[in-house]
């Protein structure tokens, strides 16, 4: 529950003023308060590049949190900040009208007919989200709303004893079978959460009328004066059977002129189609512009996100942001704030967990390659430019992190419990190139390489393997079936000499 005690503000509108609703909630803020409030950028803590791998890639997680405030957040704040007080002006619970309006409400779930609920006179409207999966809409709507506290608890203002519990918010996810009973359950679970009431125990009996649900839901609506009422994934109702989608865009109109709730919807491009089916709904829908949020382009707002965001990296090699990565990153995402941000999480997964430990502008094409799969119509639709293309496809499928943190938690696990064999086949491939470098033929090199570590194992030093091979490659060099055995000093050898001479081995470490 996100309740907080009432706090009552001096307001400089004069609309605001005299109505506990609107005092209580927080200032407007100004656009460089909004920027400030907003950002999340923890970035990448004094020493966490020295951790070992495995502690670094739950690290990687913190990118998810990480939030750039641009234009767009900066519009929708304003639109909320305005919607949610323009919807008090006429709800002023010290006024009369307040329970007048709740003792018709009562009586129209009684009669079961909306036309008792009463008329209203509507101060707000809502308006709409239309953009493409990934660019950052929910979560712009949801750390937008958090900035809200959902409820607001009301015992006295000034002298007048208030006993009231204000819902300023309410966020649900339209039903994926775009049912207006659904939806409604959801509105009855989502007030639950926020107020531990059981309206959704007491209306999910057998028996409930679709119609009685409705009136419920506005009563519910009005009894807790609810502020904004925020529903996502509008584009279901494009699979609501017999009338169900003009019936429920229908109710998103009564809420409005019956009890004043602004209702904004937030869906993606296919949404557009079920919104602009009925007039009165895109009328209202319009009440302070829809919003249609495009990817970000190439330019400096994207210049602004990635170089933000660039600061969260783990990998022990630092990698400077360079227009080759900004233009990489962004040929890969296509300007989708989602796709963008997972893939800088995913090629630094890559490279931590494969001990690489950098990456390179290239990088990205590789791992879009290994996860963007069921993506890559979409995207390579969008950089065509084909608008006829881009059409065909509403939505951008989920790319899941978990499964790309799994593939490559494996490999780091491998990794890590044969790091000794690893070194050992390292070791003998050290020593092969040499042999080949003095002239030995390849399958004698790979043989007498083999042949030394197998009977000298406390040799760690690649230089003193090829001085022994060479040794006996030396003093029996038509042998591949094991003799040749030598003892004595590594360094005390006749093929010592002829090893400096050819530069094989120039220093010491050699």
């Amino acid at each position: 529950m996100n309740e907080h005690e009432a706090v009552y503000r001096e307001q400089i509108v004069s609309d605001y003023q005299g109505n506990p609703l609107i005092e209580a909630l927080p200032p407007i803020l100004s656009s460089d308060e909004l920027v400030d409030a907003l950002s999340y950028n923890e970035g990448q803590h004094d020493g966490e590049r020295e951790l070992d791998s495995q502690y670094r890639l739950h690290c990687v997680q913190r990118l998810f949190r990480y939030f750039q405030p641009l234009e767009q957040h900066v519009d929708i704040e304003g639109r909320f900040s305005r919607c949610i007080r323009q919807s008090y002006l006429h709800r002023n619970p010290l006024a009369a009208n307040y329970a007048a309006a709740l003792a018709q409400g009562h009586k129209a779930i009684r009669s079961g007919r909306f036309e008792h609920l009463g008329a209203f006179r509507p101060t707000a409207a809502g308006f709409t989200i239309i953009g493409l999966s990934g660019v950052g809409k929910t979560s712009a709507v949801s750390n937008i709303l958090a900035m809200y506290p959902q409820v607001i608890s009301h015992s006295q203002y000034r002298e007048t004893p208030l006993m009231l519990k204000q819902v300023v918010w309410l966020k649900l996810d339209c039903p994926h079978d775009g049912s207006v009973k659904g939806l409604c359950m959801e509105f009855f679970e989502a007030l639950d959460r926020a107020l531990g009431t059981d309206y959704f125990e007491v209306n999910s009996k057998r028996g409930s009328i679709i119609d009685v649900l409705m009136i419920r839901m506005a009563q519910a609506a009005r009894l807790h004066c609810l502020g904004v009422l925020v529903i996502d994934e509008i584009q279901h109702l494009s699979m609501a059977k017999g009338g169900g989608q003009e019936k429920m865009l229908n109710f998103f109109v009564t809420l409005v002129n019956t009890i004043g709730v602004p209702v904004v919807l937030i869906g993606t491009s296919r949404a557009m189609a079920v919104l602009q089916s009925e007039f009165r709904q895109a009328r209202r829908g319009s009440g302070q512009g829809d919003l249609i949020w495009d990817r970000m382009k190439n330019d400096a707002p994207w210049d602004i996100f990635v170089s933000s965001m660039w600061c969260n990296q783990w990998t022990r090699s630092i990698v400077s942001l360079t227009d080759d990565f900004k233009n990489a990153l962004y040929h890969e995402s296509q300007g989708i704030i989602d796709i963008a941000v997972k893939l800088y999480a995913m090629i630094q997964i890559r490279a931590i967990a494969l001990g690489k430990e950098t990456f390179a502008p290239s990088d990205f094409r590789i791992v879009a390659a290994e996860r963007l799969g069921l993506v890559k119509p979409m995207l390579d639709a969008l950089r065509s430019g084909d608008k006829k293309k881009i059409d065909m496809y509403g939505d951008i499928a989920p790319i899941s992190m978990e499964d790309y943190y799994s593939a490559y938690s494996t490999v780091l696990k491998r990794n890590q419990e044969i790091p000794k064999k690893r070194n050992e086949i390292s070791l003998s491939e050290k020593a092969v190139l040499k042999l080949l470098e003095l002239g030995v033929e390849p399958p004698k090199a790979k043989y007498l390489a083999g042949k030394v570590l197998a009977e000298h194992m406390e040799l760690r030093d690649v230089a003193d393997v090829v001085r022994l091979a060479y040794r006996i490659f030396l003093s029996a060099p038509d042998t591949n079936t094991g003799d040749g055995h030598v003892q004595g000093d590594l360094r005390d050898s006749s093929g010592y000499a002829e090893i400096q001479a050819k530069g094989v081995i120039e220093t010491e470490e050699w």
